[in-house]
């Protein structure tokens, strides 16, 4: 391999650029807005699953001393509908509720306590519905409606979304289809056909933040303060809601108290936005836990996994059938289903494949993006299943995945980028670690592996920064990445030092204002290194050729003899500037700025499936140790072992951070998290009856390696990270068991109570 140049910033854990003002309590977040005037805003939300509205009444609450407005349905008429992919909800519901949690109406009143007060003198009459609430009941024959008319298609990410005129009298949203090879053919040629169905629960994000809101309309133009993922791509609905252009709208970005993507597309927003404007004043609007619980959560799935085998273990042929229960609102799960549909082949070379995937509306909490969202369902499935056919076959798990795996170089599928990592060496090293070839000894102890890849940085993209210097030689950064505690911040930052060859702390990141920062679509799919940090680059080196520039005409030499260092402008025979000479030579004094400007697009590409091919591929693998208590069917985790394909690690500490964390996230909906649902009502929208990993939750041996192989598209060889350490992990726990109790566990989370069922069944 050769050999990486030596990077002064790049490579190094810097100190966070946003640490102390965390971890001191300094740090400002959505909920810590406090404008003059400010009302505080609660929503009244529906009792019932699905329920046709026959009144509403907010006469009595408007009448409350000390209540500034009250939304209602009639407030809707003059607003358009909304939606990340389909437009298709309300401010408030206004023809009927979907699900028990939909708002009803709102208040804007001087303090909570008194806007709280107001919902209870709120009237609303409604008419049950009977309502479908899972998979079975959504699409059985017959079933009752959630949405009555097909809802607007609208663009996502580069992509157009509709609803195919067949679903029309169906709960059906949306469908993805693909297809390559002659999958009938291949299951002709196979010596054995497998075929399995596997489930994934309805989870909550959970972000510490809840969502947030303080919204400010004066006279036509709107200010948000948002703890937002994509304040760009919010901006547009926000303007088309309103009927207002973009530049009426400005969204201001505090930091995010965490997102995972529960916080993309509209959420709370709109809400607050009407309330302002009916108030006159800015309001607040921020949920509880509960609240959040019924705004958005993780699609819930069930995927029908068909696959062939010759009798020497080479795969001939895949297809895989796929729902997506979407809930109440489209919200992203269109796009959700597609990603779902496409990743479900996994890392493997299969001649001839086909997916169908849905998507279903049910009267439940909408479900929208979440970290490495339709991957996690679908590699559930796919790697417990290689297990399964291994097994059956005969083969030891390793090997049948290595005699299958797809080589550096080879096409995932025609048109899309070729892999970009050594997935047979990444496996390798995760069964070296968790000592695959060595034996066990003990009962009801067993070892699983597991190898995913995404389509990584999103498909379709676009973004934009720049990099400023000052009069006196201080750098600014302005980019549209959302810190969400991912360290975007302080990586960037390491780009532009290096590029501009400048201490790290003499970079400052600009607080985020789409009035002022420079367009990114959103902050989401691991995108932040690749895509915003090839604009942000870009920029550093449009503003080093401009200092290269101006230097060589000042020392009256050629650019290309001239290098930065340490905030000079340095060449031969001694030659040296000092940016802040420079800055004071270009301007003829103490004035003025030189700004460099760098972008990003991806391609689009019609020979691709999805559109354009990916960005990058974002693979990992993991592996586990486990122990089965056969008695109280508890999952013990013994050991876990994370591999992530960085390509460069910008920040090594803050990318192991990023995997262990996406690890335990995982852990989450592998063995506790569920939303459970009866009789069409939520029953643990909360922290004691919902359980979430803790440190007790933690493996006891636990380790993350970071591949860095330089293959990367990003800066200095880099690529993106934070999804990838999430996907293995269920099928890795699985597999475990399974070795563990010869237990195949197919629906998630594996709690005890399921494993002990299992076991005794057995």
């Amino acid at each position: 391999m050769k050999k990486a140049p030596a990077y002064k910033i790049i490579g190094h854990a810097e100190p966070r650029s946003d640490g102390a003002e965390k971890v001191t309590g300094k740090a400002l977040y959505t909920v810590d807005v406090d404008l003059p005037g400010m009302a505080h805003g609660k929503v009244l939300r529906s009792p019932y699953a699905h329920a046709r509205i026959i009144r509403v009444d907010g006469s009595k609450a408007e009448k409350l001393a000390g209540v500034y407005a009250v939304i209602t349905r009639e407030d809707q008429k003059n607003l358009r509908m909304f939606g990340a992919a389909y437009k298709d909800q309300t401010i408030v519901a206004v023809d009927k509720v979907r699900y028990a949690g939909d708002p009803v109406a709102a208040v804007a009143a001087i303090d909570e306590a008194t806007a709280s007060a107001a919902l209870e003198l709120i009237e609303v009459d409604y008419e049950e519905l009977a309502a479908v609430t899972s998979l079975d009941e959504a699409l059985a024959d017959g079933a009752p409606l959630v949405h009555d008319t097909a809802a607007s298609g609208g663009e996502l990410m580069g992509q157009r979304y509709e609803a195919p005129k067949e679903f029309s009298g169906t709960n059906l949203c949306y469908r993805f289809s693909y297809a390559n090879g002659d999958v009938e053919q291949g299951f002709a040629k196979a010596d054995q056909v497998f075929e399995h169905t596997f489930t994934f629960p309805r989870v909550q994000h959970f972000s510490m933040e809840p969502h947030a809101t303080v919204a400010h309309f004066e006279g036509d133009r709107l200010t948000l303060w948002a703890g937002t993922q994509e304040p760009f791509t919010l901006r547009e609905h926000l303007a088309d809601i309103f009927h207002l252009p973009l530049s009426k709208v400005r969204v201001i970005v505090p930091y995010v108290g965490g997102g995972y993507g529960g916080k993309l597309a509209v959420k709370t927003e709109p809400l607050a936005a009407a309330l302002s404007f009916k108030a006159k004043r800015p309001v607040r609007l921020a949920h509880t836990i509960e609240e959040s619980f019924k705004t958005v959560t993780r699609h819930p799935a069930r995927v029908k996994i068909k696959t062939g085998v010759s009798k020497d273990g080479k795969l001939t042929a895949r297809q895989c059938l796929i729902h997506m229960e979407t809930g109440a609102y489209a919200d992203a799960g269109p796009r959700v289903t597609q990603k779902a549909g496409y990743r479900c082949f996994g890392p493997y070379r299969i001649p001839h494949m086909k997916t169908d995937a849905f998507t279903v509306y049910t009267n439940t909490v909408p479900a929208g993006a979440y970290r490495g969202f339709g991957t996690l369902q679908v590699t559930w499935a796919y790697e417990s299943q290689m297990d399964i056919i291994a097994a059956a076959l005969g083969l030891d798990p390793l090997e049948f995945r290595i005699k299958n795996l797809l080589k550096k170089g080879d096409l995932y599928t025609p048109g899309d980028t070729p892999v970009d990592c050594d997935l047979k060496a990444g496996l390798m090293q995760a069964a070296e670690e968790i000592g695959w070839k060595q034996k066990i000894t003990k009962p009801n102890h067993g070892k699983g592996l597991a190898v995913c890849m995404k389509d990584g940085g999103g498909t379709y993209k676009v973004s934009s920064a720049a990099v400023k210097m000052n009069a006196d030689g201080s750098v600014v950064l302005l980019t549209g990445t959302v810190e969400v505690g991912q360290g975007a911040r302080t990586a960037l930052s390491q780009v532009v030092a290096e590029e501009l060859a400048i201490p790290f702390d003499a970079v400052t990141v600009a607080a985020l204002d789409t009035e002022i920062t420079p367009y990114d679509v959103n902050t989401n799919a691991s995108s932040s290194m690749v895509v915003m940090g090839l604009s942000v680059q870009r920029a550093a080196q449009d503003l080093k050729r401009q200092l290269l520039r101006h230097g060589a005409k000042i020392l009256k030499t050629k650019a290309e003899q001239l290098s930065l260092s340490g905030g000079k402008i340095v060449g031969a025979k001694n030659q040296s500037l000092t940016f802040i000479e420079l800055m004071q030579k270009v301007f003829l004094s103490r004035s003025g700025e030189l700004i460099g400007h760098g972008a990003y697009q991806s391609i689009k590409s019609s020979k691709a499936a999805l559109g354009s091919p990916t960005n990058f591929w974002e693979i990992s693998w993991g592996a586990a140790e486990v122990e089965v208590d056969r008695d109280t069917g508890e999952v013990k985790l013994l050991k876990y072992v994370s591999l992530a394909d960085v390509g460069r690690a910008i920040h090594p500490v803050q990318c192991e951070g990023q995997d262990e964390g996406g690890v335990m996230n995982a852990i989450g909906h592998s063995l506790m998290e569920e939303m459970v649902y009866k009789d069409g009502q939520l029953l643990n929208p909360n922290l004691v009856d919902y359980r979430v990993p803790s440190f007790a939750s933690l493996p006891k041996d636990f380790t993350t390696i970071l591949v860095e192989s330089h293959n990367g598209p990003g800066p200095f060889g880099s690529k993106g990270t934070g999804e990838g350490g999430l996907l293995p992990v269920a099928a890795a726990i699985g597999n475990a068991v399974c070795q563990a109790t010869g237990l195949r566990m197919y629906d998630l989370p594996m709690t005890p109570e399921k494993v002990w069922r299992g076991l005794a069944a057995k």
